[in-house]
């Protein structure tokens, strides 16, 4: 039933048709009448048990309203007035769209009789998840706060570290059935406004039946879709929301999940984790060094083995070469097939233990892995030094903060190994000139991903990947050149 842009009737009975109507075969849809003693209806306050608060609503407002309505001296305005405005913030529903809207978000409405428009005012009363510890993102030193899947819980944590005039939100509702609540964060003066402007206007442009999770918001918003990379960094972190609206970037933190979304952001951003502004500098340095060591290892590892074991013996020592060859002695596979066996195998074992239950998934990736890879050793499928080099990778994949990030380097794994087993080390050098192009080719808005190394000084770009003391911190904002 299309109700846009109606207009409310003076007749209480009438706009309770036409709702009843619309909310036909829901259970859950409720109206409480108000009437004199003689039976005359006065008002009908209309709301959904399931998401508003039905205990304040009875004692503090029906009773409330009743006892105006029956024995304040005047209009029935003035009962509105006195009962609600005094509780919180009320709203003029000139149509029936805005009333539906009300009520199906956690709101009640009242219809006075007489009067063309109707009130309403917001009272959820479902139950919301507890500020917790972040499950992605857990660090050693530092805030324990992660987000939930409140959007006021949510904003209510950046505002209360951002305690400035100058930070800016805009509010958004995409999903014509889910009626989603979007909010954009911003410093208005630290963000760069034309970024700022091109990103809402692909917001306006989504369109979508049901947002379900940030996830979907960032396919819309982003340049390259088919990209490998993310484009947009998520976090479940108010601190890490603040560290990076003060260097002018956006928040698009998304009504229902605990994940926001960061933008514009570049490959190196996902790099370091918020832990590294709570760390002593020289150690934080230490972790972002072995950061860049674990990311070639677990996006070169295997393939790197399967190069050299394959077509190049002669770059290896000559003692390592004799154990590699001796290793690989009775094994029926070349060492494509037995490091892609094993890669598969971890990848299935690391898929298995995510969904099972928390208390056995973790025993069931660590045994599993040890007794597969016992098991293929002892029966000759694979050699002992892949299972080695398919170790080390899988635990250098872990070292990667953003998750997202972290699969892409995982899918790529496998065509970098291919191109090893076909070409040797030039087909590896191919693979990475090729991964190198496109992610100089990935934008966002205008923006490079590979931001801090684009057109700025040597000096500005190693500030980029060197912390340095708090002290020293350059506190100036980030902006498109």
């Amino acid at each position: 039933m299309e109700l846009r842009q109606e207009p409310i009737s003076t007749s209480v009975s009438q706009n309770l048709a036409k709702i009843q109507q619309y909310f036909s075969q829901n259970d859950y849809l409720v109206v409480r009448n108000i009437t004199k003693n003689d039976g005359q209806l006065l008002a009908s306050i209309i709301y959904m048990n399931i998401l508003v608060d039905e205990t304040i609503l009875n004692q503090q407002i029906i009773r409330k309203m009743s006892e105006d309505f029956l024995y304040l001296k005047g209009q029935a305005d003035e009962a509105i007035t006195s009962s609600l405005y005094s509780l919180g913030a009320v709203r003029l529903l000139p149509h029936l769209d805005t009333v539906v809207s009300t009520i199906t978000d956690a709101g009640f409405v009242i219809f006075v009789e007489g009067r063309s428009e109707s009130y309403g005012m917001m009272l959820p009363g479902y139950e919301t998840r507890a500020i917790e510890e972040p499950k992605l993102e857990p660090n050693v030193r530092g805030p324990r706060e992660g987000f939930t899947e409140d959007l006021q819980t949510n904003l209510g944590m950046v505002y209360r570290r951002l305690k400035t005039s100058e930070l800016k939100s805009k509010s958004y509702i995409i999903g014509r059935r889910s009626q989603t609540k979007v909010s954009v964060l911003y410093l208005d003066t630290q963000v760069d406004h034309a970024v700022l402007e091109k990103l809402m206007s692909r917001l306006d442009a989504i369109d979508l039946n049901v947002l379900g999770d940030s996830a979907q918001i960032e396919e819309w918003i982003q340049d390259n879709t088919f990209s490998p990379f993310p484009q947009i960094l998520n976090t479940e972190r108010p601190d890490r929301i603040v560290t990076a609206l003060n260097r002018g970037k956006i928040a698009i933190i998304t009504d229902g999940t605990p994940i926001a979304l960061i933008a514009p952001s570049s490959f190196f951003e996902m790099m370091h984790p918020s832990e590294d502004l709570y760390e002593r500098f020289y150690f934080a340095n230490f972790l972002r060094l072995i950061r860049l060591i674990t990311l070639f290892t677990s996006l070169f590892g295997p393939s790197l083995y399967i190069a050299l074991t394959t077509f190049h013996l002669e770059m290896i020592p000559t003692p390592l070469m004799m154990a590699f060859l001796s290793a690989k002695a009775g094994i029926p596979f070349p060492s494509f097939i037995e490091a892609f066996i094993m890669e598969v195998a971890f990848e299935v074992l690391r898929e298995a233990s995510l969904r099972l239950p928390r208390a056995v998934g973790q025993s069931v990736s660590i045994v599993g892995a040890l007794i597969i890879g016992e098991a293929a050793v002892q029966s000759g499928i694979v050699s002992r030094p892949v299972v080695i080099v398919v170790a080390m990778t899988g635990i250098a994949s872990f070292t990667i903060p953003s998750f997202s990030t972290a699969i892409a380097l995982r899918m790529l794994r496998f065509p970098l190994m291919l191109l090893a087993a076909s070409t040797g080390v030039f087909g590896l050098s191919l693979g990475l000139f090729t991964i190198l192009l496109h992610l100089c080719s990935l934008r966002f808005c205008g923006v490079p991903f590979l931001e801090p190394v684009d057109s700025e000084s040597l000096k500005n770009t190693c500030k980029k990947f060197i912390l340095l003391p708090a002290r020293y911190r350059s506190s100036s904002s980030y902006k498109k050149k």
